[in-house]
């Protein structure tokens, strides 16, 4: 499946596959102020939707393990285990890792990102079948699928909300539920030359701030992909997630199904010292 797609590189994850990662208090403070009372729902602007997202939903430590099934246009399947950590290290600095456990061909497959405030970000990939050390990805990689899958990089980054623009459309309701619609487009010069998407489109659930569905058009404003989440929960006081997403590849008939088997947001669960090369290079990553 997916002959021919080399992954060059994957960066950090916020949510699991859930939407664009806002900015949040756990990542920009260790000792967040007091939230602002709301504004009313129809005064708010989509680059406040989109920050109050983040702020309603983002956690400094959080581990998942992950079921991920592949679906190709003639209906074959291929099944990947992964675990997931991500863990906030100070104002503005986080660490993602995610693991391949499954299928035997790929397990100890591992990409690391450290995103920092004042230096520019660094991401690797550890292969073990290669040897040696985990090496540095350089940019340029944000349109590559991530391990055969239909999620590119920049779908699973964090971007820095001075670099998008934000229009919020008409309210639309679906299933039965009143939803915000947002556009998202890059406007700072880099990220143009960088993404593949000319504006991404972001329904998001009025009740719970929480993104449901998120259409990617390219460059020829042609809708390339969709992504659904389902089985919402709330799982800890108005924070909520998604126990499945499924991103459809309009373009070439594939999809990816993302089962979320195991969460956690104790910090023992995310042990700082995952974040570096010797645990990859020992192997104690796969754990």
């Amino acid at each position: 499946m997916r002959n021919g797609r080399i992954v060059l590189f994957l960066i950090g994850l916020l949510l699991p596959f859930a939407f664009l990662a806002a900015p949040t208090a756990a990542q920009t403070n260790t000792s967040p102020p007091a939230k602002e009372e709301t504004k009313p729902v129809e005064d708010m602007t989509g680059k406040e939707i989109f920050e109050e997202v983040g702020e309603r939903h983002g956690k400094p430590i959080e581990f998942e393990k992950q079921k991920i099934t592949l679906t190709d246009d003639k209906g074959a399947e291929e099944v990947r285990d992964v675990k997931r950590y991500a863990r906030a290290v100070g104002p503005g600095e986080q660490r993602y890792l995610m693991v391949f456990h499954s299928p035997p061909a790929i397990r100890g497959t591992a990409t690391i990102t450290w995103k920092r405030r004042f230096k520019d970000d660094g991401q690797w990939i550890y292969l073990p079948a290669a040897g040696g050390k985990p090496v540095r990805i350089v940019s340029g990689g944000k349109r590559n699928y991530v391990m055969g899958t239909d999620f590119a990089a920049e779908d699973l980054a964090s971007e820095p909300v001075s670099k998008l623009a934000f229009k919020r459309l008409d309210d639309e309701e679906v299933d039965g539920k009143d939803h915000f619609v947002i556009e998202i487009t890059p406007k700072d010069a880099e990220l143009k030359a960088e993404t593949g998407y000319k504006r991404r489109r972001l329904w998001i659930d009025q009740e719970n701030f929480f993104v449901m569905r998120t259409d990617y058009y390219d460059w020829r404003d042609t809708l390339i992909k969709r992504q659904t989440a389902a089985d919402v929960k709330n799982i800890e006081d108005g924070v909520w997630r998604a126990d499945s997403q499924t991103m459809e590849n309009f373009k070439d008939g594939h999809k990816t199904h993302v089962e979320v088997v195991e969460r956690s947001f104790d910090e023992d669960s995310v042990p700082l010292e995952l974040f570096f090369e010797r645990t990859l290079i020992s192997g104690d990553h796969v754990r």
